[in-house]
């Protein structure tokens, strides 16, 4: 069964860091995470969208801070992750954007294989998940974000699970399967014989 796994939001804590940056940028003290309500943060308390966009962009163009995020995943949930890869099961599937100025694939491999994923395979893209995970087959995908959970139930076979956030919490969709922990997604996939582990 091939897996498809969205990065922020799912094994790296891309929204932490976000805030911390926003924070340096309004000055307006901390701003926790259950007031994100919305990830495009439409009727944020006190963060316009022009803001926001304007930090999403900056980040966009520094590389340390995606090799500064943090795993949202045990190790144990990592090596697991490694077979699956190893056996071409896993493919990861981001939004991070492409720049000149560096090598995102590049610091988003190193990033993935510092958390045990030998040989990542990483699909950059700013247009529909859907698409591309049906052209690769997907049959189990998981992402934060309900936009590319819809696109992906509507537009594949595949079973399609979303972590729950404060910035999702009020999304249903009858093929979307909201999840409490990253574990569960290991429930969704066949046995494996002992040999293969």
């Amino acid at each position: 069964m091939m897996v498809g796994l969205d990065i922020d939001g799912v094994v790296a804590d891309f929204l932490s860091p976000f805030l911390r940056f926003l924070e340096k940028r309004v000055g307006n003290g901390p701003i926790p995470a259950d007031t994100v309500t919305d990830f495009n943060f439409k009727d944020h308390p006190f963060l316009s969208e022009e803001t926001v966009g304007k930090c999403m962009e900056a980040v966009s163009y520094d590389p340390d801070f995606w090799q500064g995020l943090a795993s949202l995943i045990s190790a144990k949930e990592w090596q697991r992750l490694e077979r699956l890869s190893r056996r071409g099961k896993l493919v990861f599937i981001t939004h991070r954007y492409v720049r000149a100025t560096y090598d995102i694939h590049r610091v988003t491999c190193d990033w993935l294989k510092r958390h045990g994923i030998s040989r990542p395979a990483v699909h950059f893209i700013q247009e529909s998940k859907g698409d591309l995970a049906q052209s690769l087959g997907i049959r189990l995908f998981m992402d934060d974000r309900y936009e590319n959970c819809e696109d992906v139930a509507e537009k594949t076979e595949a079973l399609v699970l979303m972590p729950h956030q404060p910035y999702n919490q009020s999304f249903t969709h009858p093929r979307v399967k909201r999840v409490w922990n990253f574990n569960e997604l290991f429930a969704h996939l066949p046995p494996t014989h002992p040999s293969r582990l």
